[in-house]
């Protein structure tokens, strides 16, 4: 499998630890591959107008813009 790598910022390492928890996965790279399947469903099942309602266990919601 080809390796690829690049330099990322303090802020996005500490992303990509804190979804290692949430993901229940050890490597970076298992991270990105489960951020891109989000992303890809995410993208699948947005509204008309390019958006993903997010509904939160309280009931609480956000819109998020996908492109804009």
């Amino acid at each position: 499998m080809a390796q690829t790598s690049f330099d990322v910022d303090a802020a996005t390492l500490a992303a990509i630890a804190e979804l290692k928890e949430k993901f229940g996965v050890k490597t970076n790279a298992q991270v990105i591959r489960k951020a891109l399947a989000l992303a890809r469903v995410a993208a699948q099942n947005a509204d008309d107008d390019n958006t993903l309602t997010i509904v939160a266990p309280n009931e609480e919601r956000k819109k998020i813009l996908l492109s804009g």
